[in-house]
């Protein structure tokens, strides 16, 4: 039976490209042989070649990155932002208010890559990579004279989720803990390890317990008493999450938790940042004692409230610290006679958003209202813009953000605050008054 060339060729690149990646990459031979049978030319038989090799680059996931066998999903993502930021403070001093107003107009730019690796047997690994060192920060300044800048590691860490309820995390990594600004900075990464129990309560509602051992410090042991001790943080928390109805986005979140340091000593090494200004951040060094906090969270979400896709939020956040006036009084050295210990900060919010941030069109608005007492957060972890990461503030936020595209973002956030107990000339609490502007535009991949 005599098979035209023309069929033979659709024939042979049917074979090829239902064997699969190993025929396509090994199809010499099966060329070879049509060629010897006169089927192909040798010019046509190139062109099969050359055809065989795009279509298996183009559509083949192999062909692109060669991933090892106990890879089951590579994900690589980030994003760049480019930032105006304007800002001023009014130091207080012992007599009130100074007359000179410190403020910083200046161009920055953050950039951000994310590598997470999903493994076989609920294994999974990762990285990130941004271009600051600071805890609280990545963002770089515009400057000297175009130099160019570093690229540091910001999580490196190793996860096992051996079935739905457990997962467990080494090294530095996402912060698990439900929280707003008011107690943790959303750039820092802890480092030293986590776990997370979940529990499923009917079609949809969870009860969640997080715990992680936040390795601080790295000490010398061969120092005596507590600066010889490694600084470690532990924090705990209960999480419950109730949808009002299986089929609705609606929704409330409870957080219930405790956060503690041991007896060390963090030194003003660790915290030394030449990339960043002093106005970024007012990072706390020395003795860690004294932080007992107790702490509550939450939100509700109204889905629909206005329309398919809208949603309404009501927000707060909450810190005791059981042991401030040991911090106030022992640690910071206030006069207990001038001032008081300031163990509370409190933080309520509204948010209204279209959209859920993706894609182009959607937007959303954030304002809230938060007082924070002098040893009533940890200042080594909470937010470094709104009041330059000072104590003893109360004042707003608000924040708004636009999708100019599926992948751009446009956002605008504004920070105003005041002190709370006047003539504080301590520095971690010797703010009168400060305010911040930062608009951003953002670009993820």
């Amino acid at each position: 039976m005599f098979i035209p060339k023309s069929k033979w060729l659709a024939l042979c690149g049917a074979m090829i490209a239902f064997a699969g990646s190993a025929l396509a990459q090994d199809s010499g031979p099966l060329i070879d042989l049509l060629i010897k049978k006169g089927i192909v030319t040798d010019q046509e038989a190139e062109d099969l070649r050359v055809a065989l090799v795009k279509d298996f680059t183009a559509n083949t996931s192999a062909g692109k990155l060669n991933l090892s066998a106990p890879v089951v999903d590579f994900k690589l993502s980030g994003d760049m932002r480019i930032r105006y930021e304007n800002n001023g403070q009014v130091p207080e001093t012992a007599a009130g208010a100074a007359a000179l107003v410190n403020e910083t107009s200046r161009q920055r730019f953050r950039f951000r890559l994310n590598g997470d690796v999903t493994l076989q047997k609920g294994w999974t690994t990762g990285f990130a990579l941004e271009t600051a060192q600071t805890s609280d920060s990545a963002n770089q300044t515009f400057t000297g004279a175009a130099d160019d800048y570093g690229i540091f590691l910001a999580r490196a860490y190793l996860g096992w989720q051996p079935n739905l309820n457990w997962a467990f995390v080494l090294g530095k990594q996402k912060n698990i803990m439900y929280s707003t600004d008011l107690r943790w900075d959303a750039d820092i990464s802890p480092q030293g390890i986590s776990e997370n129990y979940k529990g499923f309560i009917g079609p949809k509602d969870t009860f969640e317990v997080r715990a992680m051992q936040h390795d601080m410090q790295d000490n010398n042991e061969a120092v005596a008493g507590p600066t010889g001790r490694d600084a470690w943080m532990f924090e705990q928390q209960a999480v419950y999450t109730h949808w009002f109805q299986p089929d609705n986005l609606s929704s409330l979140i409870l957080a219930v938790g405790y956060s503690a340091y041991n007896q060390s000593n963090i030194p003003s090494a660790a915290t030394i940042t030449p990339s960043n200004s002093p106005l970024n951040s007012a990072s706390f060094v020395g003795s860690p004692r004294a932080q007992d906090y107790g702490t509550f969270a939450g939100e509700v979400n109204w889905a629909n409230i206005n329309g398919a896709g809208t949603a309404f939020k009501v927000y707060w956040d909450s810190s005791y610290n059981f042991t401030g006036a040991t911090r106030a009084f022992q640690v910071y050295g206030l006069n207990p006679a001038v001032f008081s210990k300031g163990a509370s900060a409190w933080l309520g919010g509204i948010g209204y958003s279209y959209g859920t941030g993706k894609v182009q069109g959607d937007y959303s608005a954030k304002l809230d209202y938060r007082e924070v007492g002098v040893t009533a957060t940890d200042p080594n972890t909470n937010d470094s813009d709104w009041g330059l990461s000072k104590v003893n503030q109360k004042g707003l936020k608000l924040a708004l953000s636009y999708n100019l595209t599926d992948f751009a973002n446009f956002n605008v956030t504004y920070f105003d605050t005041k002190i709370m107990h006047q003539n504080m000339t301590f520095a971690l609490g010797n703010l009168d008054r400060s305010h911040e502007l930062l608009v951003d535009l953002v670009v993820k991949f």
